[in-house]
Parts: C-alpha cells; sequence; structure tokens
C-alpha cells in the first residue's frame, strides 16, 4: 500500500509539473493522427451524418448468404422463412443537405442461385448530428438521430416460388441512435461507435398466394412482419495508415411475425448475437475497401448464418 501511494504522488506531481503547452501539443499531434487516418467503415455499424454540406458518401456492398435464415442484408434479425442462399448487392448513398443534415437510402438487388433475380425493400433515413462534427478526443462524442421509412418496393406475393420473395410488403418506420468517437492508442488512431436501431411495420399487409411468409399457392389473408431491434458496438484500429482492424459485436432482437388465413404459417420472436469481425484497407482518406465475415454463433428461432461481405466506401 505504502510503495502504491509513493508511486501515485510521485506520477501526480509529474503530471502537475507538465507545463499547459506540452499537454497542448500532445493533444494537437494525436488529433492530427486522426485526421490523417482513412476510415471505411466496420461491417453493421450504422454511419453518422455525413462530415459537411455537398459532400456525397457512397457505399456499395456484396454479400453472400450461405445458409437459411432470417437476417436481413444490414444483419437485422427478422421473423420471416428465407428459405436459399442469397446474394445481395446494396448501396449506402448519403449527401449532406447541410454539415449536420444528411439524407440516405440504402437500394438493394437480390439474387438466388437458381436464378431468382429482384429488387429489395427501400430503407431511407434522414439523419441529424446533435454535436461532435469534426471533434476528436475519447471524451468528445459526435450524436447522430434518424428517422427513416422503408418502402415495400420488393415481391413478396403471388410468387411462382417462395424464393422470389426479396420484400415484406410492408411500410416500415425506423428510429436510430448513433454515438462516435475518435481517440489514439499508443499513437494508433480508433474509431468506436454504440448504436441502436428500432423498426416497427406501420400496417398489415395483404398476401395471395405464395409469398415471402411461406404461404402456400392458394392462401388468402393478411400478414405483420415483427419489429425488430439491434443494439451493437463496434471498433476500428488502425494498424497503420491504410490497414485497419475492425470489428462489430450487436445483439438482434425480433418480434414473430403475424400471419392470419387458411394454412397460415407460424412464427416464433428470436434473439440472436451476431460478430462480424473485418479487415480495411485504405487507399487515401476519401477511399477505402472492407471484407469480412458476419457470424450468428447460436440463432434462435433460425439457422446459423455466416454473410461473407466486401464493400467499398467512397466520399466526393
Amino acid at each position: 500500500m505504502t510503495v502504491a501511494r509513493v508511486r501515485c504522488g510521485t506520477l501526480c506531481g509529474i503530471l502537475l509539473l507538465l507545463p499547459p503547452a506540452a499537454a497542448a501539443d500532445e493533444s494537437a499531434m494525436g488529433a492530427a493522427i486522426i485526421r490523417a487516418q482513412g476510415w471505411t467503415g466496420s461491417l453493421l455499424e450504422p454511419s453518422p451524418a455525413t462530415p459537411g454540406q455537398g459532400v456525397l458518401a457512397l457505399e456499395p456492398y456484396i454479400e453472400d448468404k450461405l445458409s437459411a435464415g432470417s437476417f436481413d442484408a444490414l444483419g437485422t434479425l427478422h421473423s420471416l422463412p428465407i428459405v436459399n442462399d442469397r446474394y445481395t448487392q446494396y448501396t449506402s448513398a448519403q449527401y449532406g443537405l447541410t454539415d449536420n443534415l444528411a439524407v440516405q437510402a440504402l437500394p438493394a438487388f437480390s439474387a438466388t442461385p437458381d436464378g431468382h433475380l429482384g429488387l429489395g425493400d427501400l430503407p431511407t433515413r434522414l439523419k441529424y448530428r446533435w454535436f461532435g462534427r469534426g471533434e476528436v478526443g475519447f471524451w468528445h462524442p459526435a450524436l447522430t438521430t434518424s428517422l427513416g421509412i422503408t418502402f415495400p418496393t420488393g415481391a413478396y406475393q403471388r410468387l411462382a416460388s417462395s424464393a422470389e420473395g426479396f420484400g415484406t410488403g410492408a411500410w416500415f418506420g425506423t428510429f436510430q441512435v448513433q454515438m462516435q468517437n475518435f481517440f489514439t492508442i499508443d499513437d494508433h488512431p480508433n474509431r468506436a461507435r454504440i448504436w441502436t436501431t428500432i423498426a416497427q411495420p406501420l400496417d398489415a399487409v395483404a398476401v395471395q398466394g405464395i409469398s415471402s411468409y411461406g404461404t402456400p399457392a392458394s392462401f388468402s389473408g393478411t400478414a405483420l412482419p415483427g419489429a425488430t431491434a439491434e443494439f451493437g458496438a463496434a471498433d476500428e484500429f488502425a494498424i497503420d495508415d491504410h490497414w485497419v482492424l475492425a470489428l462489430d459485436l450487436a445483439q438482434d432482437f425480433a418480434r414473430a411475425a403475424h400471419v392470419h388465413g387458411l394454412g397460415a404459417p407460424s412464427f416464433q420472436s428470436g434473439s440472436d448475437f451476431v460478430v462480424a469481425p473485418g479487415l480495411e484497407y485504405n487507399f487515401a482518406v476519401w477511399i477505402g475497401v472492407i471484407a469480412g465475415v458476419v457470424i450468428t454463433p447460436k440463432a434462435h428461432n433460425a439457422g446459423d448464418t455466416v454473410i461473407p461481405q466486401m464493400a467499398v466506401n467512397m466520399f466526393f
């Protein structure tokens, strides 16, 4: 105990004797290192509002879903049947309307190994950054919230096969909160983010015949998709100016979809833990590529899912 007190007292004394200018220089050095670093973003984390007015951020993704399950292209759990492996290409397109207000759309196109092709539903979001634009340092986070609507653009009923079901038919409202901060560890820049996303269907939809909900050809009824929520944390650790290690940890929740009509299938609510490691290479501050895999090691009410992904992130 005595030794610990002496060491603490000595360290505190040294820190108190440091001139304010030295601390300021160290802080400025860390900020310069962070601002010179390129970031592509981890696989699951939502992005904040664009860094400024007139900035266009494009991030095309491609992924391969390798098992049956009920997670969508963004890693969010849904209690809907998916009967085949699926290839999906989607793009996050975000534009800064002001320095803190941005609009985002995420169009998606999917295909199955047996040749079924189609558009998915279209999420759109309006994002606002409340504070933290351009600030760095562990104690200077940035907070962005978003409100969104998902347009039911994907086919979901009167299908020749349930494999053609790329949408839900329902309008969804979404709310999202995201916080990020930058800091350094031994002169290695880090970008950490935490987020929460909630999606709620706005109404039930009519369902006829074979559908995304697993109904038979003779079916006539209604369906209400389940609400979903996701809580997650991510960190990106820069090895050098180009290479960055990324990791997402998320918990997904989904309420059961309710289908009404003769021969309607039943669904169960689920909760699953998701892990998504990735590796980034940033050619410059404004362009980089990431590759990794999204894994649900212990799925509940759905098959285990492995989703290799690759994306390119660009700012203009």
